[in-house]
Formats: C-alpha cells, structure tokens, sequence
C-alpha cells in the first residue's frame, strides 16, 4: 500500500479595503489635487459600502469559495477529486495553510489565483510557500507570523543592555500581552497541522 504524500500551501489573503487604505496612508501627496480629493471620497465611500471586516472570515469561508473556483474552473470532477482542505485561517495575519494532494497541487494553486471573493469580499490570495510535511508548513507559518507581527510593533526594541532605556510597568505590561497574543496564535498553527 501506497502512502499517499500532501502538500501544504502556506497563502495569504489581502483584503482590497485593507490594500486601498494602505495605498492612500502611504501616499498623501495624491490627495492635494481636485482629482486627488474626488478620487479619494470615491474610494473612502467605496471602503464605507463594502462594509469588510477581515475578521469575520473563517477557513469554512475560504474553504467554500475555494470549492466554488475550482468547480467553475475544472469542473465537478476537479473539484472532487482535489481532496482540499483548510487546516488553519489566523485572521490578524490573514495567513491560511491549506492541504492537498500532491498530484492536485498545481490544480489548487492555480485556483487561488481565481479567488476574488470570499464572502463577499474582495481578497487577493497569494501562495507564500509550499511545504511537503506539516512541520515545515508550520515552521514557515511562524516565521510569516513572527515577521508580521515584529513589523506592525516597531516598538519590539530590545531595551537595556548598555545605552538602552529602561522599560516602564505600562510598556513592558502591554509588550508582554502582545507576546502572549503572538504565543496563542503560533499554538492554533501547532494545533491545526
């Protein structure tokens, strides 16, 4: 008997009102212009409407709009025989780590370069990596996780040591509840592969 071998799609999913605020946060300068200001109310009424919240979308979500493309792309068949599921979502990093065949790899792959849409919302799905075992999917989940974490806190600074400053009680309280944060969800990438 045959052991039948996976792959893990380590992908991440950008949410379009997360990506037009960042876009219009980064360049201000375009907004001093009276097609600038007409353009930004659009998009800001844009983002309004849509209404997004990340955070409401489970793997279930992705699982499902998955499920959909690959049936619009090839067919009942493909979609049957592709054996996906979605092992983990973390919400905070919009990171999924999604399991499959090895043969229907490229199959899943290339359906996430469909997916528009999951839950009415508008999300581009990226493939960051992919891994043979769980282990390694896991390990490249936490260094993703790590590495976003450690860029949304620029005030992770080692302190002390030779010319540091001292940590105060309200900044070391609030470090250490942001590390417990990061600690639980490295444990829900543990748990779910």
């Amino acid at each position: 008997m045959v052991r039948q071998k996976n792959r893990w799609l380590l992908v991440q999913l950008d949410f379009e009102s997360e990506v037009l605020s960042r876009c219009f946060a980064e360049n201000p300068s375009s907004n001093s212009s009276t097609t600038g200001t007409k353009k930004r109310k659009s998009v800001e009424g844009i983002i309004s409407e849509s209404n997004s919240n990340p955070n409401e979308i489970s793997g279930k979500d992705i699982y499902l709009s998955l499920q959909e493309i690959l049936t619009q792309s090839f067919g009942l068949v493909g979609a049957a025989t592709t054996e996906v599921q979605v092992r983990v979502y973390d919400p905070k990093a919009r990171l999924a780590i999604i399991k499959t065949s090895r043969e229907k790899c490229p199959l899943v792959r290339s359906s996430l370069t469909f997916l528009s849409q999951v839950r009415q919302q508008r999300v581009i799905a990226t493939t960051i990596a992919v891994s043979g075992s769980a282990r390694t999917a896991r390990n490249v989940a936490w260094k993703e996780v790590r590495k976003l974490f450690f860029s949304d806190h620029d005030d992770v600074v080692v302190m002390g040591g030779d010319g540091g400053q001292k940590w105060s009680k309200k900044s070391k309280a609030a470090m250490e509840k942001k590390l417990l944060e990061l600690e639980d969800r490295l444990k829900k990438i543990d748990s779910g592969c």
